[in-house]
């Protein structure tokens, strides 16, 4: 009991607590009154009374095999769905700002029709702006983009980038081909730095990752999808991104790494940095050591925090992987999962005030354009 009162004094001490993975629980009859036809009634005749929630995942995101507990997983919380619902979660976990990011949405990079994902992400950029953002009641969102059509993405940011409820550029890695540091994305890169918006990346544990590694087709259960699926999509594609040079093309643009928890990051620092060492030849556009690129323009969330058991080993982790300039506070709200506020807190003993107040507020404040 005193060790939660102390937390929670700790938490209070924050200037703002800033929630950067406050989930949206979109579904696709929220989205059919901003899509155009064709579109729209596809999207109509596809829902049925057994896929109302997941009508999208069915009929449009090509999985392989059937919907089942794989791909799902367990229900949400909450209905997130509004600027009331998320205002509501906000105040039940002491959130001063929420960065709101889409859940069903994750999937449009493996819809294979791009005019169809496009109409995706515009439908959802006008619903997000319609029903979620309100800058007044700390409530924002990210520009989703479609990575199918880089150039309908960057029209898309161009077009909502001086919105006040708009703080990033989202980009869902999941079942892209190619990974994405490839020169096709390059519009969407040019766009979000232009604007002044760092690119968010969130990966799904869903099935649809049929790209890389293949063998993730064939993982039985949901425990083992969601153990590797989010760590591994993100070494992949963060690799191809930093291999690529795409830090030194775009010295003004940052990435967020969101939902994969923070132990892989400081493997992957050293395991590049080892690698560059033996082949710095092969990579000749890069100009210093990979893990200097991930300490200077990417940022990582913290949710899921693994290893709550050993407060010893996240606080290792953390320092390793840049310290508290690196890492920003996020829940994961409202998926079953989900951190509570003060639950990165408690792991976080060492840490003084001010790096505190980086973590859970300060970094994402210096970042993102509030």
């Amino acid at each position: 009991m005193a060790q939660a009162r102390q937390t929670l004094d700790r938490l209070k001490q924050v200037d703002e607590v800033v929630d950067c993975d406050f989930h949206l629980t979109e579904r696709q009859e929220d989205l059919m009154p901003y899509l155009p036809d064709p579109w729209g009634k596809m999207f109509q005749r596809s829902l049925t009374e057994d896929s109302e929630d997941y009508g999208v995942l069915g009929s449009f995101y090509p999985l392989p095999g059937s919907i089942n507990t794989v791909t799902l997983g367990q229900a949400d919380s909450d209905s997130v769905a509004s600027r009331a619902e998320v205002k509501a979660g906000m105040e039940k976990f002491h959130i001063d700002k929420a960065v709101t990011t889409p859940t069903l949405n994750l999937l449009l990079g493996a819809v294979r029709n791009e005019e169809l994902a496009a109409a995706i992400a515009t439908a959802y950029n006008r619903w997000q702006d319609d029903k979620i953002t309100a800058p007044d009641k700390g409530i924002y969102g990210t520009v989703l983009v479609s990575p199918q059509n880089a150039e309908k993405g960057a029209e898309e940011i161009n077009k909502w980038a001086d919105d006040p409820g708009i703080v990033g550029v989202f980009v869902p890695p999941t079942g892209v081909v190619p990974f994405l540091g490839h020169p096709l994305y390059e519009p969407i890169y040019e766009a979000a730095e232009a604007n002044g918006l760092p690119v968010f990346m969130h990966n799904s544990a869903s099935t649809v990752m049929d790209s890389f590694p293949s063998m993730h087709r064939f993982l039985t259960r949901y425990f083992s999808i969601h153990t590797v699926s989010h760590p591994i999509q993100h070494m992949c594609n963060v690799t191809d991104i930093i291999t690529r040079g795409l830090p030194v093309k775009y010295p003004d643009l940052n990435w967020v790494i969101q939902e994969a928890g923070i132990g892989y990051i400081p493997y992957l620092m050293n395991r590049m940095d080892h690698q560059y060492h033996q082949n710095t030849e092969d990579v000749p556009m890069l100009e210093k050591e990979p893990s200097e690129y991930l300490k200077d323009q990417f940022y990582f969330t913290s949710q899921p925090v693994e290893g709550a058991e050993h407060p010893e080993y996240v606080q290792d982790m953390v320092k390793h992987m840049g310290g508290d300039q690196a890492l920003m506070f996020s829940s994961d709200y409202p998926h079953f999962d989900f951190d509570n506020t003060d639950e990165l807190m408690k792991l976080l003993s060492s840490f003084d005030e001010d790096e505190i107040n980086n973590i859970y507020g300060q970094n994402a404040l210096d970042l993102l354009p509030f």
